[in-house]
């Protein structure tokens, strides 16, 4: 059997007392072959980990079929399910693999009631998550993807708002809501070809035109509905506005801008930059830091930077 016949799951999601109820596959060696590595009914031991980590072995593989089995395994695992032992970063790592699953399959089918129906179940597992006394911050961005695919960018964009408004003092409820404005505020970019989205160098006055459409495009095929609430709406419309009338698609100024949206402004800046794109490497998170006070007060709200450098400002250089 080889590992292209199989789907890869990341190590950091398998739990030592809780098994998947699958069998779990790996390379041979540096080959493309796999082989057996532990039984459906056996859960994996602490040591077993330790040992698949000091290999850097980061993933397994299971049969096509358990593709199922393993998405309900992650989802009880991430809504807080399993064993009392599981650590914060197993529960985000299987959190972060179930929101890029849902997100890739509702952006691809470009289903909108699928879409908005996931942001709503996603955003309060989420929510649970990083608004529980013993998260820390670092369990989570250590599991998060940052490739260039729209729905990476959106699932990243939402942990980092929840995150900040849970920082910031917002309720659960309000931290729940605006996770869920953060997963759909780059749909408007669905509608805009990925040639476009993906392009290797400097987009054309004609291409950032599109580009700077996607807000008003995602704004009116969310408004009509009855289960977004007003301020999600401005996340998705408002959050490439800046302070100083400087943005789009509008051009607004200060007060003019609702706080979700400028709270989205800054986690969605950072989280550009310091990702894979196809122009450019990504920004170490110092760069990124010195880029975001550069731009507060005049682009950004001041004191959502502040927050948010806070929360990331590392102990050491990076």
């Amino acid at each position: 059997m080889f590992a292209n016949e199989l789907i890869a799951i990341s190590v950091s999601t398998l739990s030592p007392t809780t098994a998947i109820g699958t069998d779990l596959y790996c390379r041979v060696d540096n080959t493309d072959r796999v082989q057996l590595y532990r039984g459906a009914d056996y859960p994996m031991q602490p040591e077993d980990l330790n040992k698949l980590k000091s290999r850097g072995v980061n993933q397994l593989f299971i049969e096509r079929e358990s593709r199922t089995k393993y998405q309900d395994y992650l989802r009880d695992i991430a809504e807080g399910g399993g064993e009392d032992g599981i650590g914060i970063e197993q529960r985000s790592a299987a959190l972060n693999e179930v929101v890029l699953d849902v997100l890739e399959t509702s952006f691809r089918e470009r289903d909108m009631d699928n879409t908005v129906d996931a942001a709503a179940h996603l955003s309060g597992i989420a929510a649970n998550l990083v608004t529980r006394d013993d998260f820390g911050s670092e369990d989570l961005f250590r599991v998060m993807n940052h490739d260039y695919a729209t729905f990476t960018h959106s699932a990243n964009v939402a942990y980092y708002c929840g995150i900040l408004a849970s920082s910031l003092g917002y309720s659960r409820d309000d931290v729940e809501r605006i996770i869920a404005g953060g997963l759909l505020h780059d749909l408007g970019k669905l509608d805009i070809a990925d040639t476009i989205l993906t392009k290797n160098g400097r987009l054309d006055e004609e291409e950032f035109e599109a580009i700077k459409k996607h807000p008003l495009n995602g704004f009116c095929q969310l408004a009509h509905r009855h289960d977004l609430t007003r301020s999600q709406l401005m996340m998705v419309y408002q959050h490439h506005e800046r302070l100083d009338g400087g943005g789009y698609p509008v051009g607004l100024v200060s007060e003019e801008i609702h706080p979700w949206a400028k709270l989205c402004s800054v986690v969605d800046i950072y989280e550009a930059v310091t990702s894979h794109r196809p122009y450019r490497k990504p920004m170490l998170r110092s760069q990124a830091i010195d880029l975001l006070r550069r731009e507060s007060g005049s682009a950004l709200d001041k004191e959502v930077v502040e927050c948010w450098i806070s929360i990331i400002q590392p102990t050491t250089p990076i």
